[in-house]
């Protein structure tokens, strides 16, 4: 049971008492009768290892390998870490998913999942998760080195165990601080390559953690009645509405600022042209969030600027290669 957070401006939430009871045990497949589906199963294990998020993660993960010296000298350890990265980042989103069937039932984004629906059980789930981690451990060991291993294990238990567990259930600035897991792939791609840890990777760290916030909070806005039917102290339930859009364009800003930070370190012209440039546009995108008055069309730019948060970071990733490619 998920206490309801004690501040609710918006009457969002349902009370303190309110509890969620369902279980995914006995659930009938919604497509049951039709026997076994290959098909079926390789879908729900993409689906629980969350492999269009993963995908992001391996393309941070890359860009942080491209940048690193000597890459292309090093190109077996590269290739061990994208794979290892790939391997333990769904182990990570399968643990996230054994632990919330019950509340992915009350999400309509999330009620039709493996485990909600009762497809996949919860210990066929955690052996999923164990065969994933173990390959994505002996995958680093192997072709990497123990620092690339350690952060990438830091990366899946801080997702995994301690947002999922403590952070998500537990406060408003959930994704805040559970951003962070999935801000190392930069430093992990570039640690795979030379072993140590340098002010651009970091950089890159902090560039997708201060992103991560103004990101998400437009999906929680657009979602919130879902999150309060859940008993998830997502921001806009707990602080409202009008804080929410002045944290993420407090954030969108933040993000223009450090996306600026590898062009200095770098002389990269070309990047800091793209970072600026798309930077501004986030910015104002935030702007208009913030100016529009709640109702249906707020939510559906919302749910917009969450869509385009993700192809801004894409864009200021792939400028990072170009500027690589061009300028060197």
């Amino acid at each position: 049971m998920i206490a309801s957070p004690p501040n609710d401006p918006d009457g969002l939430l349902p009370a303190a008492s309110a509890s969620l009871t369902g279980t995914v045990t006995g659930k009938l497949d919604r497509r049951s009768g039709n026997g076994f589906q290959p098909g079926l199963l390789l879908h729900d294990l993409w689906v629980l290892a969350k492999a269009r998020v993963v995908s992001l993660l391996v393309f941070t993960a890359a860009v942080g390998e491209i940048l690193a010296p000597h890459a292309l000298i090093h190109w077996q350890a590269a290739l061990a870490g994208l794979l290892g990265i790939a391997l333990a980042g769904g182990a990570g989103g399968v643990l996230n998913q054994i632990v919330e069937p019950d509340l992915d039932q009350h999400m309509r984004r999330t009620l039709h999942r493996p485990l909600a629906e009762g497809r996949i059980s919860r210990r066929g789930a955690m052996l999923y998760a164990m065969v994933l981690m173990s390959a994505a451990i002996a995958i680093l060991a192997w072709g990497t080195n123990p620092l690339t291993l350690v952060l990438t294990l830091a990366g899946t238990v801080g997702y995994g165990v301690v947002y999922t567990l403590y952070l998500k259930p537990s406060t408003p600035w959930n994704i805040v601080w559970g951003g962070l897991a999935g801000a190392l792939p930069p430093l992990i791609g570039w640690t795979a390559i030379t072993g140590s840890i340098a002010a651009l990777p970091v950089v890159l760290v902090l560039l997708v953690f201060v992103w991560t916030p103004a990101h998400f909070w437009p999906l929680a806005i657009n979602c919130r009645r879902d999150y309060a039917k859940a008993c998830i102290p997502m921001l806009p339930c707990t602080h409202g509405i009008d804080r929410t859009r002045k944290e993420v364009l407090n954030y969108a800003i933040l993000t223009w600022g450090v996306s600026l930070i590898p062009a200095l370190l770098t002389g990269d012209w070309i990047y800091g042209g793209i970072a600026w440039l798309s930077g501004a546009w986030f910015v104002g995108m935030a702007l208009r969030l913030k100016a529009l008055p709640e109702g249906p069309e707020m939510d559906q730019y919302a749910r917009s600027m969450f869509a385009y948060s993700i192809s801004y970071l894409f864009l200021l990733y792939t400028g990072l290669i170009l500027g690589r490619l061009l300028i060197g």
